[in-house]
């Protein structure tokens, strides 16, 4: 039905779509309780505004854990149905 590279495309889209709301969801502050970040930047590595608020970092609690997890859970059953499609 759809070709490999929309496929692809959407896949992509969904993921960006799943972190911006998450990202709002959760708020910052939890944001910041549940996930760690990096505490060195250089040059290289610094970040705009969308990034900022689409990176998380890695979960430190089991809250983190269970965000991530829920994430890539609904990430995987868009794939999954595109796919099978």
């Amino acid at each position: 039905m759809f070709s490999i590279e929309l496929k692809i495309l959407i896949s992509f889209v969904w993921a960006l779509i799943v972190f911006f709301v998450t990202a709002l969801i959760i708020g910052n502050e939890r944001k910041a309780r549940w996930f760690r970040r990096r505490t060195k930047y250089s040059f290289f590595n610094r970040r705009g505004f969308i990034s900022e608020l689409l990176f998380y970092g890695y979960p430190c609690t089991k809250e983190g854990i269970y965000v991530t997890i829920a994430m890539a859970i609904s990430i995987l059953i868009v794939i999954g149905i595109l796919y099978y499609l």
